[in-house]
């Protein structure tokens, strides 16, 4: 596979409401101010920081595209901009059609991870250049447990070979095409499920736990307090 930058693409799915961390009169969470910029902006320069990173589209829900794409220029932040679908996997399935012809392999990527390292991006890419797919995902440190009847705990779930799932998942662009266009009905939460359904194996790549997702009101508070030190360092 060329490792030209514009044989590498990104998809950023951006069509959540943020009903989770949502006040009145917010804005949606990809959309809310993190430093200078909002976060959608932040997750997209954090990505378009790795050298072997080319042509980006973020996909959003209809009817927001030409304010998505206002955001952008007025950032200085180049990506395209198209509608989304009903679902994410949906969604995504827009954002990898529309990419330019020559990208041979793509990274979906959270809109709302902007804490994504270079370090796990090259890792990803490497492994999807080595084997075909992979994803980041960090060892689950603490003990799950079932829940029981009512406010009671049920069984222990062993923790041994669980993974947290993050972002970017990355793939060869036609198994991402076909997977998505194979998939019968069935809806899966991320490239991982859809990819595994298709028959695809999906290598394991070790994520950062600062590449959190922000979804929850105790997330951003969380993402103000590390942005200082983020800026410094990785974005610095």
């Amino acid at each position: 596979m060329s490792r030209a930058p514009d044989s590498v693409g990104v998809v950023l799915p951006a069509g959540g409401s943020g009903s989770r961390m949502a006040e009145a009169g917010a804005p949606a969470k990809q959309f809310r101010r993190l430093g200078d910029a909002p976060v959608l902006v932040q997750t997209l320069r954090a990505v378009l920081r790795h050298p072997d990173v080319g042509p980006a589209v973020v996909v959003v829900p209809a009817g927001e595209e030409e304010e998505t794409r206002a955001l952008l220029v007025e950032h200085g932040v180049e990506a395209g901009v198209v509608a989304g679908g009903a679902t994410r996997q949906a969604s995504v399935h827009h954002g990898v059609r529309a990419l330019p012809a020559t990208v041979e392999a793509v990274l979906v990527h959270d809109a709302v991870r902007p804490f994504v390292t270079r370090s796990v991006i090259g890792s990803v890419l490497g492994a999807v250049r080595a084997h075909g797919a992979a994803a980041a995902a960090v060892r689950v440190a603490d003990t799950l447990r079932a829940g029981g009847d009512g406010p009671l705990f049920g069984a222990t779930v062993p923790r041994d070979g669980l993974w947290a799932m993050q972002t970017p998942q990355g793939a060869r662009r036609d198994w991402l095409l076909r997977a998505a266009a194979n998939a019968a009905g069935h809806v899966a939460t991320d490239e991982v499920g859809l990819l595994q359904r298709a028959g695809h194996p999906v290598w394991i790549v070790e994520g950062d736990a600062r590449n959190v997702k922000l979804t929850r009101p105790s997330d951003w508070a969380l993402a103000e307090a590390l942005w200082a030190e983020w800026t410094e360092g990785e974005a610095g």
